[in-house]
């Protein structure tokens, strides 16, 4: 009787606290619901509120201005012609012919390797000829006097084809044995000393680089190939104008002797190599330099310009911020060339538009502003 009575108070007390800690929870909860419904309405009403409030921004509207257009690219130059010097006989470098980084000509004598060996074995490869054909001819009198056969006489002529043959190659090696300059350009250090032994074809020995002219190379669009081979074409009539910066921020005019294009266009890139073949009478530029080239136009045209610092890009393209009664409009336009530090305006805007010129990432279409021309 006890134990029953025990018990059912036990479980009456552990009913009475769940049913405390449940009302908590529920009292808890509804609280806290209320606390974020509160702190989402106050974030609402204070992004209203920045919405509704003015920003201030300084305004300007598109200028017509006399714009020479024109490009930049990045350009690599380049050797038309680069040799490197290899021996073609074997022997002891007997004599180095040039100083190391001046300018040789084609034909220029650069390096001896045993001339008087190569010269004696052009000497007696004479004398050998020499014997042989007397051979022959006592031969071919025998055989006139039917006392030779006929097949002695035709190892007879053949020892003599090999004789010249044999000359022949004597010859070419000394010429070898005198190594000339294969192109006119600028030699570098020499590779090997005097008095070290090289063997045909083996390690290089110089190198030469042609300097005049040179090939300027740069990656274009089909479209800028298309304008630059059709503009070159006109000689002196064209209104493409060429300049390029050196290393030193000189700005050089560039009159080429040649323009041309690659044969196909990248697909990676979706650009195509141009090549502008330019004479470098003073050597100003240098194989293996990177320099900029500014392509413009000598003619110039009346266009529609905004700041650079007016343009703005998202997902969907560029666009300005158009202010018209105090509101924001986010405008997208197509722009054309840099000019100085503006843009070219192609379409979406007229002089009449004020645009805004100061904070425009941080401006949203319909936003409230207040505009300050500048000045």
């Amino acid at each position: 009787m006890n134990m029953n009575y025990y018990e059912k108070e036990r479980r009456k007390k552990f009913l009475i606290q769940g049913g405390k800690i449940l009302f908590v929870l529920i009292i808890g909860g509804v609280i806290g619901a209320a606390i974020m419904g509160y702190k989402a309405k106050k974030g609402i009403e204070k992004m209203m509120a920045s919405m509704n409030r003015e920003t201030y921004v300084t305004v300007q509207t598109p200028k017509v201005e006399n714009v020479t257009l024109n490009k930049k690219y990045i350009a690599k130059v380049e050797a038309i012609n680069a040799v490197d010097i290899k021996p073609q006989v074997s022997g002891y470098i007997e004599e180095i012919l040039f100083e190391d980084g001046s300018e040789v000509q084609e034909g220029q004598s650069l390096y001896n390797i045993e001339k008087r060996r190569y010269a004696a074995n052009v000497a007696s490869a004479k004398a050998n000829l020499m014997q042989i054909e007397n051979d022959y001819k006592r031969q071919q009198a025998l055989y006139k006097d039917k006392m030779l056969p006929k097949a002695e006489l035709e190892v007879a002529e053949a020892n003599v084809a090999k004789a010249k043959a044999a000359l022949e190659l004597a010859e070419v090696d000394l010429d070898h044995a005198d190594i000339e300059a294969p192109i006119s350009g600028r030699i570098g250090k020499t590779l090997v000393s005097k008095g070290n032994f090289v063997a045909s074809g083996g390690a290089n020995l110089a190198r030469i680089v042609q300097m005049q002219p040179v090939r300027i190379s740069m990656s274009v669009t089909d479209k800028e190939r298309l304008n630059a081979v059709r503009e070159m074409a006109k000689g002196t009539e064209s209104k493409m104008h060429l300049q390029a910066q050196i290393a030193d921020g000189t700005i050089i005019d560039i009159e080429p002797n040649k323009v041309y294009a690659d044969n196909e266009v990248s697909a990676q890139t979706a650009t195509i190599p141009l090549y502008i073949e330019y004479q470098n009478a003073e050597n100003l530029l240098i194989p293996g330099n990177f320099i900029n080239i500014f392509v413009s136009e000598t003619s110039t045209t009346d266009e529609v310009t905004v700041p650079q610092v007016a343009v703005a890009q998202d997902g969907n393209g560029k666009y300005v911020m158009v202010i018209n009664d105090g509101v924001a409009e986010q405008r997208y336009v197509e722009l054309g060339d840099a000019f100085k530090d503006r843009f070219v305006v192609k379409n979406g805007l007229t002089v009449q538009d004020k645009i805004a010129i100061t904070g425009v990432q941080k401006l949203s279409n319909g936003q409230k502003v207040k505009a300050t021309e500048a000045f």
